[in-house]
């Protein structure tokens, strides 16, 4: 493909957004519920002066102190800071480059070398833009530089005015106070320029990085970017733009700098100042772009590990059921731990570079004055005195800042930008899905034919695919190379879809039926032949529902406009009016991170109303009826599928395994990624060698007359069931708790703790340290080496005060090198303590929390907190603040679980990792620096302590003004985050259902306004930093100024003798406290902001945990033996303010008998599965397994003594077919193969290019739905457990596949107990046992025979089935009887 990768796409479409604040990204005002508007962002409207004084942010900061500040007080993002607009921005960006490295490609001849090394680069785009819209710190940064020279200059001579008592000092002293003011305001719009910048581009490749997202191969093969991938681009990657913007200038000025510096040095003291600048050049300097490139190295080692650790991460979360019931917690959090170990080992290589380079900051200046000074005195002779002394050491001290602070931080970060800028590059090169493939498209070859037939709204001709295949080639030649190792998904598929007909895809599990609906809607690349489209619309339903987070309404309108007519229509006809009674809600119940409030067949429904509400001209339904029951099915088929779409002029192409459905219909017969038969469901039975069976199909049901009073009993059915299934009483108990809940679905933010981040996480950070005893040696060590320093330097100044002849005494240079050699030793000892320590600390919360998340109850899982800001409720109320329900449905969803989970193991603890260690860090040192420099300059002046009351009074009131805001605001940009990772995720994951439903463009700008609303919290927080950095450095001027006329005023007339070595020290540290005062405030509070992510990572370490794993029953390692289940009285719910969905079920299973459980949506059969793996606990009665009452033994020898196959199959992606069976390497070879034969996959196993080693997609999308399950079928085979327990295990394979699948587990569980929950009843008819559950109650126990003959519930359901097959299934139960 070309190597652009991004394309830029206007979006001007203005999509309101249901219970989010409205928001118009530009100018307008936003609402939140209650109508208050959000204020205007004072940044534009603020006068020169308000911009000058840093004012404008002043109205937040007073808000923000009188009472607690709240997501509406926030004003509304500028323009140039929108998502939209910094996404436009960036993607031209790149197509510019990408243009301009075509065009010089363009001028190359053909045999160039360069043609191979001539890439565009991102790099390059992304620096030359950077210096073409910031130029103006350019002049800033000159003034300052010279502004800093000067101000040492006069230091000095202000110093000599006190040993000459000449009357000089005021202009001196005048000189200094001007420099310092030309230094305060540059600093800080330097600043802010260069902030809001870096903050423009992380808003671009963020919004860049989701719109490429958007564009990704949704068919997964081996060179699928991998999701954690993805989070970890937008999580931690694009947060290397703001420090490379702060400090990348530097890498210019600060040589300059230097040289300017070097120049005045030798001015002063001659060639001995060349040697220590010699020595910083020459060795410290080299030394830091080593540590830099080491840096980078580690940097991008650790990005690898972190990525590969949060995709690990991210399929325990998804797969958290199978994990579960598997009993694997242990293990999972054995191999997180191991990548853990792997990642925190590099940390600590990295951290040992960051605590050199801290020790190089902190005495290179030290070290470099006493090299001057010795070669000064004994290699040229010279004299020390106290102005050179202290015009030198203030000259090294800005060199120092300049070559081992600035110079480093611009090569260090600008190395960490280098790799995530390649990384993002890389990504948007990734191959991605051509929308020519989705577009109307045709061919001179085939123009007159389709000229001939115009109800013709696809033709596909020749059309062959491959599932790694990424690139976009029309010809075989050309995509030869990438094929030879590809599996084939069609080959040589040719036909031709018509208006008003519905065209059934039929086949054997693995046959190509989701392939070639995949290259209908356009999402499988065709590598050969071509597609002809002749529609305006299309809509898709695909095999497993993708559900977003949101409500029921919000997945199926999908950014439509609302109908209610046919929105009605659309509900009543998918079966949904009886879910609605049941919502508590109706359709604005929130449906839960993936749907999981939602059963399998809700989420099959809603799916399907979703393409039917697009209201589209062809529709593609890829097997909707496979997780319904036969009543639901029938009224789907007929209501929606024919109704709805055929008889309207729809082209309706259904992929099932429900045959009897077919009748006259066209039928697409697949066989092998080949089309083997195009014709009546008959001539596809004979030409398939039994593969497919002829069921008869429901013929009074086809007719136009009978379909309609199907319609009508099935809508007489549903009200029964609703009168059966709804306890009136429960849900007038329900809707009165719920009056006093109002918007209860309408607060899904994340838990917010309010007020001051409290003690107790500080100390449990100090603990997990090591313990408050070593907290309290690492601020000794502190102040021990900042005692050092200012001995050093006090010494050195009494050096210069000595006569001649004593400046190279013996004992003063070992005084003066031998306190040198001492604050270089225990600088470095400090640096290195204070990042083990840190570390330490973070990786023992990781680990604490990845054991809570992986010990956590499921129900932790699907549910979340209200995001109702409640700071009374104890903490563990705010993880798991719920509203109450009806039945087993829990309604307040999980909105962002993923994700913010996922938050929390990335975002958060890469804070936790690099962001708090060195902020703790750098404010221990600044603190102890201020604290020093205060002292001296008391000691100094007396004088200055009359100014320092009204100098304390306002700085505590600015800091705690700031402090209180700015930990709200900081709170509301790490919550921003979660639906910025929840939408990019939803994105990865529901791709193919996005585009192919023409929603792009919803989610694009969706994803803008929570892009938005982070973007708010950000620019009120850096605005808030520089409110705070002006006042705070501007206090520090007023001090350096006091200090200065001060002194001359008292010298001058005599009142109090001036020490010039100790005023030196003085007025060199507030010189130096100019920037550094300002910026430790800053630190305080951000040390106290990413304790945030200390306190967010401690809440998930506090989860309430299951049961113990182990406890004193479990000393019977071969339970169970037999297999005997006695379920006594069970009652079981979901929570304590949910009524009961088991209501005192009893009932006896034998060992070795197979029982089926069926009963309609809302029985309690779900609810039943998960109490046996004791998912839920019993709320009373019991659950007796071979005599032993599951309760006294530990979940993990519960759930490894049975197996079970969940509804929705589960595959580990990035991980081996052979991994996922057999996770922890426990079984041969030969065994795994021998489940593979078992279950029918060994075939389409081998035919991958690595066989069992091939590579899993994401989310398993390598194979069909019904493979995935078959395959967790074989995983249930390996561990030939005595109770084996399948919920719609074969919901999604057909009738032949179904019955070896039957044969497979008879063979290898003939001495096994067998559970099977199941819609369809053909799959539980021939069991020995039949239980039937409705209203959580046990409505019929017996023999398939024995119940069929009661004409109780099981009848009636066998009559829903239709007549054919009813009489089909009576026959089989009979038989079963007799046998």
């Amino acid at each position: 493909m070309s190597p652009q990768g991004l394309t830029s796409e206007k979006n001007s479409t203005e999509v309101k957004i249901e219970r989010e604040p409205i928001v118009d990204a530009t100018h307008g005002d936003s609402l939140n519920a209650g109508g208050n508007v959000r204020p205007q962002n004072s940044f534009e409207t603020a006068s020169f002066f308000s911009k000058l004084f840093f004012m404008w942010p002043h109205q937040l900061m007073k808000e923000g102190m009188l009472r607690t500040l709240t997501e509406i007080d926030l004003p509304n993002v500028m323009e140039t800071e929108a998502s939209v607009t910094n996404r436009n921005y960036f993607e031209k960006l790149w197509q510019d480059e990408v243009h301009r490295v075509e065009e010089l490609r363009k001028n190359l001849p053909p045999n160039s070398k360069k043609l191979k090394t001539l890439r565009p680069s991102l790099h390059w785009a992304l620096a030359k833009d950077f210096f073409k819209t910031t130029w103006v710190i350019q002049p800033l940064m000159f003034a300052n530089c010279t502004a800093r020279i000067v101000m040492s200059l006069a230091l000095g001579y202000l110093i000599e005015s006190f040993e000459k008592m000449s009357n000089d000092g005021y202009i001196w002293a005048g000189v200094l106070i001007f420099c310092n003011l030309i230094v305060l305001f540059e600093h800080h719009h330097v600043f802010l320029i260069t902030w809001r910048k870096g903050m423009q581009i992380r808003i671009g490749a963020v919004a860049s990085i989701f719109a490429k997202t958007l564009r990704l191969n949704s068919i997964g093969g081996s060179d699928a970017v991998p999701s954690g991938k993805i989070m970890n681009l937008v999580s931690n990657d694009v947060e290397r733009f703001i420090p490379t913007a702060l400090f990348i200038s530097y890498l210019i000025w600060a040589p300059l700098s230097a040289i300017a510096i070097l120049i005045i040095g030798m001015y002063l003291i001659g060639p001995a100042f060349a040697c220590g600048f010699g020595l910083l050049i020459f060795v410290t300097t080299p030394m830091q772009f080593y540590l830099s490139r080491r840096f980078a190295i580690l940097r991008s080692r650790v990005a690898t590990i972190t990525d590969t650790r949060m995709t690990l991460v991210s399929q325990t979360i998804v797969g958290v059921r199978v994990m579960k019931m598997s009993g694997w917690e242990k293990e999972f959090e054995k191999r997180i731990a191991d990548i853990r170990k792997m990642e925190v080992k590099q940390i600590h290589k990295a951290n040992g570079l960051k605590a050199l380079n801290e020790a190089l900051f902190f005495s290179v200046n030290i070290l470099v004055s006493i090299v001057v000074f010795l070669c000064y005195v004994f290699f040229f002779d010279g004299i020390l005195n106290t102005r050179l002394v202290f015009t030198i050491f203030s000259l090294t001290n800005i060199l120092q800042l300049e070559l081992t602070k600035h110079l480093s931080f611009g090569v260090m970060s600008g190395a960490e930008c280098w790799v995530s800028i390649r990384r993002i590059q890389q990504f948007f090169e990734e191959p991605e899905l051509i929308e020519k493939q989705v577009m109307n498209t045709t061919s001179s070859s085939n123009l007159s034919s389709i000229e001939m037939d115009r109800d013709i709204i696809i033709r596909l001709s020749n059309v062959t695919c491959y599932w790694d295949v990424n690139r976009h080639a029309n010809s075989a030649d050309e995509c030869m190379e990438d094929t030879t190792r590809s599996t084939m998904a069609l080959e040589d598929v040719s036909v031709d879809l018509k208006v008003g007909e519905l065209i059934c895809v039929v086949g054997s599990v693995g046959s190509g039926k989701s392939a070639l609906l995949s290259s209908i809607v356009g999402e499988l690349s065709v590598s050969k032949g071509s597609i002809f489209r002749s529609y305006d619309s299309l809509a898709y339903a695909s095999q497993d529902p993708w559900i977003m987070n949101g409500n029921i309404k919000e997945n199926i309108l999908m950014g439509k406009e609302m109908d209610p007519q046919y929105y009605d229509q659309v509900i009543k006809a998918c079966g949904l009016t009886q879910d609605f009674a049941q919502f508590m809600h109706g359709d604005e119940t929130m449906v839960g991170d993936r749907g999981v409030q939602c059963s399998g067949g809700q989420r099959a429904r809603l799916g399907l109303a979703r393409a039917l509400y697009r209201d589209a001209d062809i529709i593609v339904l890829d097997d909707p009826l496979s997780a319904v029951d036969s009543r639901v099915g029938r009224l789907i088929f007929y209501s929606a599928i024919m109704d709805l779409m055929v008889k309207k002029g729809k082209c309706v192409v259904l992929a099932t395994h429900q045959h009897q459905y077919i009748g006259n219909s066209r039928c697409i017969f697949m066989c092998n990624g080949k089309i083997r038969n195009i014709g009546s469901f008959s001539e596809c039975v004979e030409l398939s060698d039994g593969n497919l069976h002829f069921v008869s199909h429901n013929a009074d049901d086809s007719s136009e007359g009978s379909n309609g009073n199907d319609e009508k009993d099935s809508g007489d059915l549903m009200k029964k069931e609703i009168a059966k299934n709804i306890n009136s009483e429960d849900v007038a108990k329900h809707m009165d708790n719920d009056a006093s809940k109002q918007n209860i679905t309408d607060n899904q933010e994340e838990t917010k703790f309010n007020g001051v981040v409290s003690r107790a996480t500080f100390f449990r950070y100090g603990r997990a340290m090591g313990g408050i005893g070593i907290c309290i040696c690492l601020l000794v060590l502190f102040a021990i080496t900042q005692a050092l320093m200012l001995g050093n330097v006090v010494a050195i100044g009494r050096w210069s005060e000595l006569e001649a002849e004593q400046q190279k005494s013996r004992t003063i240079i070992l005084v003066v090198v031998g306190l040198g050699g001492a604050v270089i030793l225990s600088s470095l000892f400090r640096s290195l303590a204070c990042f083990a320590l840190t570390i330490r600390a973070s990786k023992r919360l990781h680990d604490a929390m990845t054991e809570s998340v992986l010990r956590a109850k499921i129900v932790f899982f699907d549910t979340n907190p209200s995001g109702r800001f409640v700071p009374t409720l104890p903490k563990s109320s705010l993880l798991l603040q719920e509203c109450n329900s009806h039945a087993h449905f829990i309604f307040l969803p999980s909105r962002y679980v993923k994700h913010r989970i996922l938050n929390r193991f990335s975002a958060d603890v890469g804070s936790n990792d690099d962001l708090l260690p060195h902020t703790l860090f750098d404010f221990l040192m600044c603190f102890f620096l201020v604290f020093g420099s205060i002292i001296t300059a008391c000691t100094a002046v007396p004088a200055i302590l009359l100014a320092f009351p009204p100098l304390i009074w306002y700085f505590m009131k600015v800091r705690n003004m700031f402090v209180t805001t700015s930990r709200e605001l900081k709170r509301f940009e790490s919550m921003a985050r979660s639906p910025i990772f929840a939408m990019l995720g939803e994105s990865i994951s529901g791709i193919a259902t996005i585009r192919s439903n023409g929603c792009k463009n919803y989610f694009e700008n969706k994803f803008s306004a929570s892009h938005d609303a982070h973007g708010r919290a950000f620019w009120s927080f850096l605005g808030s930093s520089r409110w705070l950095g002006f006042r705070m450095d501007s206090l520090m001027f007023v001090a350096c100024s006091l200090a200065s006329i001060l002194a001359v005023l008292f010298s001058q007339k005599g009142w109090i003798g001036v020490d010039p070595v100790v005023f030196g020290l003085a007025l060199s540290m507030l010189i130096q406290l100019g920037s550094i005062f300002q910026w430790t405030i800053r630190q305080s509070a951000e040390v106290v902001n990413q304790m945030v992510s200390v306190e967010r990572v401690s809440e998930y370490s506090n989860i309430e945990p299951e049961p113990p794993l182990h406890m004193n029953g479990d000393n019977n390692k071969t339970w169970p033996e037999h297999g005997c289940i006695v379920v006594k009285d069970l009652t079981a719910r979901y929570r304590k303010d949910l009524p009961p969905t088991l209501r005192g079920v009893s009932f006896t299973i034998e060992a070795g008998k197979r029982v089926g459980i069926c009963g309609r949506t809302g029985s309690g059969k779900s609810t039943l599965v998960q109490s046996l793996f004791r998912i839920l606990e019993a709320e009373c009665g019991s659950i007796h397994i071979d005599g032993v009452d599951i309760q006294t033994l530990g979940l993990h020898h519960l759930r490894t003594g049975m197996s079970v196959i969940n509804q929705h199959p589960v595959l580990f992606s990035g991980c081996t077919i052979r991994e996922n069976l057999d996770p922890f390497h426990s079984y041969s070879d030969e065994a795994i193969i021998d489940a593979l034969t078992d279950v029918q996959m060994i075939q389409a196993v081998h035919e991958l290019p690595d066989g069992m080693n091939s590579i899993v997609a994401e989310g398993g999308s390598n194979f069909s739905v019904g493979q995935r399950q078959l395959l967790c079928l074989s995983r249930a085979i390996l561990q030939k457990s005595k109770i084996l327990v399948l919920d719609e295990a074969s919901a999604n394979v057909d009738g032949r596949t179904d019955q070896l699948l039957q044969h497979a587990v008879n063979k290898s569980f003939q001495e096994s107990t067998i559970v099977s929950v199941a819609h369809r009843l053909d799959t539980i008819i021939d069991n020995d046992l039949i239980l039937v559950l409705g209203n959580g109650e046990v409505l019929e126990y017996g023999t398939p025979a024995e119940l069929i003959s009661r004409n109780g519930a099981l009848s009636q359901m066998v009559d829903d089935t239709g007549e054919e097959l009813s009489r089909e299934l009576r026959r089989r139960a009979n038989a079963s009887k007799n046998s």
